[in-house]
């Protein structure tokens, strides 16, 4: 998997990823094994994202490696892998839970998600990354710093459960 560093206020539109993985120059990406200059487009597979305008289907890009053989699909840091639930969603979530405050302006702002993924949220969250996050002191203030932090501490983004392959790729362009 390939994460792509966007900021903050860009918005996850369906848009926003094409005309990024349109604008992405392929030959700058490293491949988990290691290489660079060695991915190529394989074919892409739809993906939904629990969105404030409903549920949104994303065409996600995935790359082949000339390498090692493996593919990896290409997604947002505003993304999170195995999760129809944002970043900013995520973290807006436990943010509300570690402040004893309710989570009914998350609910009111993404009718999408209901109390049951708000529970899922909290209940990973626990389970897999409170420790990890207190452990090195990795705080939500400034999020693009938090993904950066993530990615270096323990190679995969912000509740990313299984524990595959995950570079953060710094788009430049």
């Amino acid at each position: 998997m390939i994460t792509i560093l966007v900021e903050e206020n860009n918005t996850l539109t369906p848009n926003f990823y094409n005309s990024l993985i349109n604008n992405l120059q392929f030959h700058r990406l490293t491949c988990p094994c290691g290489h660079s200059g060695c991915l190529s487009v394989h074919g892409y597979y739809h993906r939904y994202i629990k969105t404030c305008s409903g549920r949104v289907c994303f065409r996600i890009c995935r790359v082949k490696c000339e390498c090692c053989g493996h593919t990896h699909a290409i997604l947002l840091s505003s993304m999170i892998p195995y999760s129809q639930i944002s970043l900013e969603n995520h973290i807006s979530i436990i943010h509300n839970y570690e402040q004893h405050q309710s989570q009914e302006p998350v609910m009111n702002s993404c009718p999408s998600i209901d109390e049951s993924c708000i529970h899922a949220i909290i209940r990973k969250y626990l389970l897999c990354w409170k420790q990890k996050l207190l452990s090195e002191r990795i705080s939500f203030t400034d999020v693009p710093a938090f993904v950066f932090s993530c990615f270096s501490h323990f190679n995969r983004q912000f509740m990313q459960i299984k524990n595959i392959p995950n570079i953060l790729f710094l788009n430049t362009t």
